[in-house]
């Protein structure tokens, strides 16, 4: 009987130690936090749409324009659609380009009479 309440008090003892240590707070440090910054961004985006004329811009299918941070890459490409693998930065309105490539028109479709989607 006494060992079983001396296991008890034991285990209880413990259990707490251990809960106590893992919700042990961390150190404040007295410096202020001069490096607040937005990590740059880790995955990239696949973008389409146009160069602007100086190929200094990208001008998306949503209308929205992106300035390009490395608009060396855009070179020999102003004016033309282009798919553009990048990473994005939004607080400066601005992408980072990985890699281009021309767009694919869209494909035409054209449908005959005499396919059975029109039979009845």
């Amino acid at each position: 009987m006494k060992s079983s309440i001396l296991t008890a008090v034991s285990l209880a003892v413990i259990t707490s130690g251990i809960a106590l240590a893992q919700d042990r707070p961390q150190p404040t440090s007295t410096k202020p936090d001069t490096t607040i910054a937005r990590p740059a961004a880790t995955k990239s985006l696949t973008v389409s749409g146009r160069v602007s004329s100086d190929g200094q811009s990208l001008v998306t299918d949503l209308d929205t324009e992106w300035t390009v941070s490395n608009a060396d890459v855009l070179k020999g490409r102003e004016g033309s659609l282009v798919t553009i693998k990048c990473y994005v930065d939004p607080d400066r309105n601005q992408i980072r380009v990985l890699s281009v490539r021309a767009a694919q028109p869209e494909p035409k479709i054209a449908a005959r009479q005499s396919d059975s989607a029109f039979r009845r």
